[in-house]
């Protein structure tokens, strides 16, 4: 079931797809995570070390979208299957403004998959595309065969994202399972530097920037 499940989500749109045991860290006392990614175009990524375009807001947008129906099957195929699910698509996994985070992360859900490591930016690092992804969760109690968790960063020492960030967010912290994200970027900073590039380059104010991920060498490679 599981490899004919990571085919079916593949074949639906997804670039990566990871199983997680998520037992006693996911709401709802679910036990397996379903982790989807997909990667951002190439030919956008490439343009973003100049700042953020609206071609990038447009395929940021269009790729949630698409995460959010990829979630919805996924809970649909487990239901049909007979058993729980619970997508974690915006509606019951919502943003929190005022932390800047959501209830249970993504990044977790991928870490306890396999799929990647958090790097010193406190984005998903992935072999295949770096940190040029965007992902969504669907949970379950389906005996899902599951992957080896990464628990530690794949990093050293490199510093690229540190010397790419506008606002001298990131601290330079290599990641461990566990470490809270406030030792890793200082993530008001952050949020300040994007909107004021943003402002500069689309003429509104958004948290839309990209540079650290964008200058990942693992991203690099995925462009090369």
């Amino acid at each position: 079931m599981t490899e004919e499940f990571r085919s079916y989500l593949k074949k639906n749109g997804a670039d990566l797809v990871g199983f997680g045991d998520v037992s006693g860290l996911a709401p709802g006392g679910y036990q397996r995570a379903v982790v989807m990614a997909i990667a951002l175009p190439k030919e956008i990524v490439r343009r973003i070390p100049q700042g953020p375009t609206q071609e990038y807001i447009h395929a940021y947008q269009d790729i949630n979208r698409r995460l959010d129906e990829l979630a919805d099957l996924a809970a649909a195929y487990l239901s049909k299957k007979g058993f729980r699910s619970m997508p974690l698509t915006k509606e019951n996994c919502p943003w929190d403004r005022e932390s800047m985070s959501t209830a249970f992360p993504y990044k977790t859900s991928a870490t306890r998959a396999g799929l990647g490591w958090i790097g010193k930016c406190a984005l998903l690092v992935t072999k295949e595309f770096g940190s040029a992804i965007r992902m969504s969760v669907a949970l379950t109690d389906a005996p899902l065969q599951t992957a080896e968790p990464i628990d530690r960063s794949l990093c050293g020492s490199c510093e690229k994202c540190m010397d790419a960030c506008p606002g001298k967010a990131i601290k330079g912290t290599a990641w461990y399972a566990g470490l809270p994200r406030t030792e890793l970027v200082d993530i008001s900073s952050c949020d300040r530097a994007a909107r004021d590039i943003a402002e500069e380059k689309l003429g509104y104010r958004t948290t839309m920037c990209g540079k650290c991920f964008a200058a990942c060498p693992y991203t690099q490679r995925y462009l090369k």
